[in-house]
């Protein structure tokens, strides 16, 4: 159960539901930019589960917010087994009482063992390719493992997305779009996110990077 209920769409908050895969739920996200960091968060790779604002902290004495409370963000358990507690704001949006507030924060989950980090967003244009790949993270759009190693083997060297697919699938390339896409949400394969997306962009395996040693 949240702690916060939706108060609907408002100034900069339009609440949403991310899918997330690994359990088969929705995450709920009080704002756009609480979703975008949700989808950087699934496609890390490192978190097992996600929880929207899960708990209150409450300051006790001895802190410099005693008697005040916080209602962090997002709960996530990773792929490790371990815990941390997640806040979004943008880093223009932290003031002096928020940079405080996520000290203490800290502070507690220190003593907990657990994680703590202030997302405060990304570039605008890696996150928009990154939604663009995200409609292929489904497991319906994950290649047949035969395929998969036909790719993999193709991307060695770098080679366009639009030519990896016509390659693959002469008779329907927008199929194998799905395919190569799914692969790269997987880290399979490489490309640059911060450049403009489209049928031009390069796609690489992780070993033919520089300095990357293969497995």
């Amino acid at each position: 159960m949240r702690v916060r209920k939706s108060k609907g769409v408002r100034h900069r908050f339009t609440p949403a539901m991310y899918y997330w895969q690994r359990t088969g739920s929705h995450v709920w996200c009080e704002s756009q930019l609480e979703r975008w960091e949700v989808l950087w968060l699934d496609y890390s790779g490192q978190v097992e589960r996600l929880w929207s604002q899960p708990l209150a902290v409450a300051f006790g004495h001895g802190t410099r917010l005693s008697g005040d409370s916080h209602i962090p963000d997002l709960l996530a358990l990773f792929t490790d087994g371990s815990f941390g507690l997640f806040d979004v704001r943008p880093a223009a949006r932290i003031d002096e009482h928020a940079r405080v507030q996520f000290d203490e924060t800290a502070t507690i989950c220190g003593a907990l063992g657990w994680r703590y980090k202030v997302l405060t967003g990304h570039d605008n244009r890696a996150t928009a390719n990154l939604d663009c790949l995200s409609a292929s993270r489904h497991d319906r759009c994950r290649p047949a493992p035969a395929t998969e190693s036909r790719i993999l083997e193709l991307a060695a060297g770098g080679r366009p997305r639009g030519e990896l697919c016509r390659i693959i699938a002469p008779d329907c390339p927008p199929l194998a779009c799905a395919w190569v896409d799914n692969m790269a949400w997987r880290r399979l394969l490489n490309l640059d996110l911060a450049a403009v997306f489209s049928s031009e962009t390069v796609y690489t395996t992780a070993d033919s990077l520089p300095g990357r040693k293969a497995a």
